[in-house]
């Protein structure tokens, strides 16, 4: 059996994620601490408080107030995974991979970066993209095939749209400017396509990042970097692994402008051998893009699942998001947090009893991006207030009570009362 490790990038954050941990708590002491001192450097807050309080900030809150920090508590939580993995449960990867800000953690276990460099890479990057920004803009998630993608995009004349990443068969991400971006995302619904806008604050990936890529080029090099293991990090970039001769500065410069092609990455792991593949992050987002490419697979996604290990499996399954919301955030009415709560269940084909409160739409039952985006456009549908869906989908709903303060609030604005809604 060989085993590849996959690290995620930005959508995987999840608040306390390793709330009651216990005594393997201290197995990642040193690296969550060193992590944390090398963000200092930076002015970065601590991430050790998001990675272990229950009432951690939400995704929501930290995209708006705070992403440098939230990026590295996604590192910190893909490092701290990967050396529980090992230490706790022996587990020893084959091969590592990462997408898009999960290449930080995957070129760290792979020994180019240490835990604190790839941290002071991930901030330098944020500091580039400060100093030279991209035009205000976003992802949106496309079922559809590359081709199909920039087909849409030459439709609408999308110039500084572009195809992103490559995740699965028939799903792409394209990203670029809010305008054109709106654009595609129109043309795409309009031709009957899935979509799903991903909870970013600017493109990635994209030639529209060009001026913050020069900018990162002249702040990398300053950051430590040693040779990698042999034919163990697999880069999308180059389509091959990593090797001692590589520039890995130009990599990661060069990364920042062109799509991440993770879908061929899987595709060459599988020629390799790869059976079983296992998702360092909070949630199961590559697991389950690698199911989409790969039936057959072995996938596992250790936060995300109960395990059959004796102490992890209990902490495991008793992991849950923080509840904590921004202080703006309306409370959901109690009869459309009723009427959302039946609309998910409906179309989750799920007991209205699963539905909790407090189950997190992804981690605790498994909702994709694109499956998110079909509960937002049924709720906002059944109060007729479809009109409003891309200012909806800009919004933090990662549970049932999310979705219907944000269904609320949009009631409210709108100054109609519950009567003219049904």
């Amino acid at each position: 059996m060989r085993v590849a490790l996959l690290f995620p990038g930005q959508g995987s954050y999840l608040p306390g994620v390793f709330a009651g941990l216990g005594a393997d708590a201290d197995r990642i002491a040193d690296q969550v601490a060193e992590i944390d001192e090398a963000a200092a450097e930076y002015g970065v807050k601590p991430v050790r408080p998001l990675l272990f309080s229950p009432n951690a900030p939400t995704v929501g809150v930290l995209l708006k107030s705070d992403p440098d920090r939230m990026d590295v508590a996604t590192l910190a939580t893909s490092l701290a995974l990967a050396t529980l993995l090992e230490s706790r449960y022996g587990l020893t990867a084959d091969h590592v991979i990462g997408h898009s800000l999960g290449e930080f953690a995957a070129l760290s276990v792979a020994g180019v970066l240490t835990p604190g460099d790839a941290v002071r890479a991930v901030c330098e990057r944020h500091t580039a993209l400060r100093e030279a920004p991209p035009p205000a803009g976003g992802m949106v998630a496309v079922e559809a095939d590359p081709e199909r993608a920039e087909e849409l995009i030459a439709s609408v004349h999308a110039s500084t749209v572009a195809v992103s990443s490559v995740n699965a068969p028939g799903q792409s991400v394209v990203s670029g400017a809010e305008g054109d971006l709106i654009r595609v995302w129109d043309a795409a619904r309009a031709a009957g396509l899935r979509t799903s806008r991903l909870k970013v604050v600017l493109p990635f990936h994209v030639p529209v990042l060009d001026k913050a890529s020069a900018a990162y080029a002249q702040r990398l090099p300053g950051i430590p970097m040693a040779a990698p293991r042999e034919r163990f990090c697999y880069s999308h970039g180059l389509g091959r692994f990593l090797t001692a001769e590589d520039d890995v500065v130009a990599l990661m410069v060069d990364d920042m402008t062109r799509p991440v092609r993770f879908h061929d990455a899987v595709r060459a792991l599988d020629a390799e051998g790869v059976t079983t593949y296992v998702e360092c992050g909070a949630l199961d987002v590559l697991t389950r893009l690698v199911s989409a490419a790969l039936p057959s697979a072995l996938t596992v996604a250790p936060l995300r699942e109960a395990l059959t290990e004796p102490d992890l499996s209990g902490r495991l399954g008793s992991l849950g998001p923080a509840t904590a919301t921004a202080s703006t955030a309306p409370a959901a009415d109690p009869e459309v947090l009723e009427t959302v709560r039946a609309v998910c269940a409906e179309l989750l084909e799920y007991p209205l009893e699963t539905l909790t409160d407090d189950a997190h739409f992804q981690a605790d039952l498994g909702v994709d991006s694109l499956g998110m985006t079909e509960l937002l456009e049924r709720s906002l549908r059944r109060y007729d207030l479809q009109h409003l869906f891309h200012v909806a989908d800009t919004g933090d709903y990662d549970t049932v009570v999310d979705l219907a303060a944000l269904v609320t609030g949009l009631l409210r604005d709108e100054t109609l009362s519950e009567p003219e809604r049904r």
